[in-house]
């Protein structure tokens, strides 16, 4: 059996073909599979490695079965420029999986949002260690309200979808670029203020929350997993800790960040200005620091 130089074989007769119109057969196409990226580029160059070489050996435009046989185990034995290539894509691959067990723990897209404005603070002596993140969600979670945190959770989630690639991984930076997530943080950031009003009361319980050190997590309703103490937070969270979190938490919404359009459009919808929502909380913050020197 003799193959032409395009990979296909010739055959004595040709089925009959009923005829379609150009677009009938653009119709007929399968669309791409959204997944392996990697794994159809590699066959690709495999691919063309094979055509090339059968181009490069055709007579007439004719190639033996026996040559194909050759070069096609040629190619799978991945010698010669191959073997570079198959290396290249194995590295790839190795970050790639790597990545996505990273942001496959990544699923908290509202703790994202709300953790952005500090995360310049996380594992600082004078911010937050990482360790407490789960006290600090907890406490958000507890002052924004259990039913306005599932819905803003459900919204951060619808928020992430467009911003995830054909693997899932989503791109954060355009995540947080995203106008909406600013609305999500903006509801927070008020519910937040709000708590504050009793200001020395929520500020002790904030404390109590924040120092708890929990000797285990819990994995199910009566499951539970002892922590190891490096995985325990190492220092106290004081009021000079919490004064500079909050400070970096609500740098979004001081009076100098709001143009005039924002300025009117965050007045419609809380009706009341930013001075007032959170003009207070910024008053015994300032306390806090000149308290904690």
């Amino acid at each position: 059996m003799e193959y032409p130089a395009d990979g296909r074989r010739v055959r004595q007769q040709e089925p009959t073909r009923v005829a379609t119109t150009p677009e009938q057969e653009d119709d007929e196409k399968p669309p791409p599979p959204p997944l392996g990226k990697r794994c159809r580029q590699l066959t690709e160059i495999a691919v063309h490695a094979l055509l090339d070489l059968v181009d490069e050996i055709a007579v007439n435009g004719m190639v033996g079965q026996k040559d194909i046989h050759r070069i096609a185990k040629a190619i799978l034995a991945g010698g010669g420029p191959l073997a570079s290539v198959y290396t290249h894509t194995e590295q790839k691959c190795t970050f790639a999986f790597h990545r996505a067990a990273i942001e496959c723990q990544r699923k908290d897209t509202f703790g994202r949002i709300v953790v952005e404005p500090i995360v310049e603070l996380l594992d600082q002596p004078t911010g937050l260690e990482r360790k407490r993140l789960g006290q600090f969600l907890a406490a958000v979670r507890m002052m924004v309200g259990e039913e306005i945190h599932e819905e803003l959770r459900t919204e951060a989630a619808k928020i992430a979808a467009p911003h995830r690639d054909v693997e899932g991984i989503v791109n954060w930076e355009n995540f947080h670029a995203d106008p909406a997530t600013g609305q999500i943080l903006e509801r927070v950031l008020v519910s937040i203020a709000n708590s504050f009003r009793r200001f020395d009361a929520r500020r002790d319980w904030f404390l109590v929350v924040m120092n708890a050190n929990p000797s285990a997590v819990s994995t199910g309703s009566t499951a539970f997993v002892p922590l190891k103490p490096e995985d325990r937070a190492q220092f106290a969270f004081t009021e000079s800790h919490m004064a500079r979190v909050l400070e970096a938490l609500f740098a979004s919404v001081r009076r100098d960040t709001f143009a005039s359009d924002r300025l009117r459009t965050f007045s419609k919808r809380w009706n009341a200005s930013p001075e007032k929502i959170f003009g207070p909380l910024f008053l015994e913050v300032a306390r806090m620091h000149q308290h904690s020197g």
